[in-house]
């Protein structure tokens, strides 16, 4: 096969391709990996901190429960 006036077999063109994609392929798969890992890390986060908002919360009510009764008095 001649690429810009010079002969190069069409087998080592393939081969070559063939390598380009293989290190595509797996960078590819490499992030895809690290973005699930990133993914399941931010799902627990969220939760911990819908936890710690939901205790924030209680924490606030019973003070406010608290300063009630100290004003009845």
């Amino acid at each position: 096969m001649l690429v810009f006036g010079v002969d190069i077999p069409l087998v080592e063109i393939i081969f070559a391709f063939g390598i380009i994609i293989f290190v595509l392929l797996v960078e590819s798969l490499i992030l895809v990996s690290l973005q699930i890992r990133q993914n399941t890390k931010l799902k627990k986060l969220a939760e911990l901190i819908e936890k710690m908002s939901g205790t924030l919360l209680e924490i606030k009510r019973a003070e406010i429960d608290e300063l009630d009764k100290l004003r009845r008095k």
